[in-house]
């Protein structure tokens, strides 16, 4: 048995520009996840019990919505089916969902059934109490024919379909059979988030990642060791057609069982300060992994490390690349302006066209991303200028920017396609356009050209100004928004 933990990184920075808009399919328990935030100042008089003084209400997606949710946000492109009741919770699902970037939901509505809702009461940023809306009962065999009539329909165009099952309905035997089987036909992976206690109905899934307590549930017995999670996972692969079996284990990392090797992946020391959803995050970093065309042990490294990461947040979450990258983003030293400018002269006089785009780059998400490929595909050489933290203060408030420029250097300076990186403190870049003189000068949006700062410097030389379309609801603002709780 090997160890691993960390991606190293060259996998990661890689993978985070392949992932981008990767066609990936999630069916399962969609769910609301409510959180209604206050106050606790005294005890009950009727009951030994907190009185909760609200001050805010908010809703974020769970269940399969929330794997879907964490893909959005890598910057895959996706599709997600999963049942809703005719209700006002189907619809505060919907807003939730609205917003993200690259997204279509599918509801298959009951009649008959809920909406599936949890409730977490808080307090200090405590759950105090939590409150389930459900009925599980499987959905019926006319819902489960939508889905496989859905499921159908968009195979040719994805890459991976992750099933998401809480066990609340929608993840019936047969529909799980009926899928695997589409997928089979189409030489498409299927990873599985298993909850039921009889792996068999799994049977040909590339890949499940159960917690230790459902794999135990599923042995019918305490398994506790390394070697007795890799006997029973391996007695499940060879019995049942999977192809490997990711079993995560809290403080103790993750075990990597396949037919031929067995991985311990160890658990980075993080602040834990709230696990709701991680097993999503998880799933879900690693189904963008596999479908960009990774192998499992890379995709199980990477979702150790997004797991890590997002326990450290509160509540129903999901992360942005930038936060990905940023722990293994090596210190960067950046040229003063003078020496990159007379480095810019010798790659022009070699004959390279240097280009040059800025921003503030706050939380790396994928509209930062594609702007920036795009820019790196029509150029030789890549310089970002940079705002400083005093000018993104300025610029956006007293909360921005969220990382520090030292930081964001070091996460852009650590994309492969990114070959410097400069600060400016002014409200515009036109020094650092001035002195370093680019053959090309992009910026994201809706602008005219000769708008854009640096536009007469550029052209005057005869370089190019080019606007990139923006990937539209991708920013910052959104992100931070979507996991605001309180």
């Amino acid at each position: 048995m090997t160890n691993s933990s960390m991606p190293d990184a060259t996998l990661l920075t890689s993978a985070i520009k392949d992932i981008q808009s990767v066609p990936i399919l999630v069916v399962g328990d969609v769910m609301l996840d409510r959180y209604v935030q206050g106050t606790v100042t005294r005890i009950s008089p009727e009951a030994p019990i907190p009185v909760l003084l609200q001050n805010h209400e908010s809703c974020v997606p769970g269940g399969a919505a929330n794997v879907a949710r964490n893909l959005s946000h890598l910057g895959c492109s996706i599709k997600l089916i999963g049942p809703v009741g005719k209700d006002e919770q189907a619809d505060l699902l919907s807003d939730a969902l609205s917003p993200l970037p690259q997204f279509s939901f599918q509801p298959i509505i009951s009649d008959t059934k809920p909406t599936t809702t949890k409730t977490r009461f808080m307090a200090s940023n405590q759950q105090i109490l939590r409150l389930d809306n459900e009925q599980i009962q499987p959905i019926s065999s006319e819902q489960e024919q939508q889905i496989v009539s859905l499921v159908t329909e968009m195979v040719a165009s994805l890459k991976i379909i992750i099933l998401s099952d809480y066990a609340k309905g929608c993840l019936t035997p047969a529909l799980i059979k009926q899928i695997i089987g589409i997928a089979k036909t189409h030489k498409l992976p299927v990873i599985i988030d298993p909850k039921s206690t009889d792996l068999s109905v799994y049977t040909g899934a590339d890949l499940l990642t159960p917690n230790l307590k459902e794999l135990q549930l599923a042995a019918g017995r305490n398994i506790s060791s390394f070697a007795d999670i890799e006997d029973f996972s391996k007695q499940i692969l060879a019995h049942h057609d999977i192809g490997a079996m990711l079993v995560t284990l809290g403080a103790q990392g993750m075990l990597l069982v396949t037919s031929t090797t067995t991985r311990h992946i160890s658990a980075h020391a993080s602040d834990v300060f709230d696990v709701s959803g991680a097993g999503d995050t998880v799933i879900a970093s690693i189904g963008a992994m596999i479908a960009a065309g990774y192998s499992v042990l890379e995709a199980a490294l990477m979702g150790n490390l997004a797991a890590s990461l997002v326990v450290s947040k509160l509540g129903t979450a999901s992360l942005s690349p930038g936060e990905l990258l940023a722990p293994i983003a090596s210190t960067y030293r950046p040229p003063s302006l003078e020496m990159l400018a007379e480095q810019v002269k010798q790659w022009q006089q070699q004959g390279l066209k240097v280009g040059f785009t800025n921003g503030c780059f706050d939380l790396l998400h994928p509209g930062h991303l594609h702007v920036l490929m795009k820019t790196a595909n029509a150029c030789d050489k890549l310089i970002i200028g940079l705002n400083s933290d005093s000018s993104i203060t300025k610029l956006k408030g007293e909360n921005r920017p969220v990382q520090s420029q030292s930081l964001r250097q070091n996460i852009l300076t650590c994309l492969p396609f990114v070959d410097a990186v400069i600060l400016f403190d002014e409200g515009t870049p036109i020094n650092l356009i001035t002195k370093l003189q680019p053959d090309l000068l992009t910026k994201g949006g809706d602008y005219q050209a000769e708008d854009i700062v640096g536009f007469k410097e550029v052209t005057a030389r005869n370089g190019t100004v080019t606007i990139i379309p923006l990937l539209e609801r991708y920013s910052t603002t959104s992100f931070l928004a979507s996991h605001q709780l309180g």
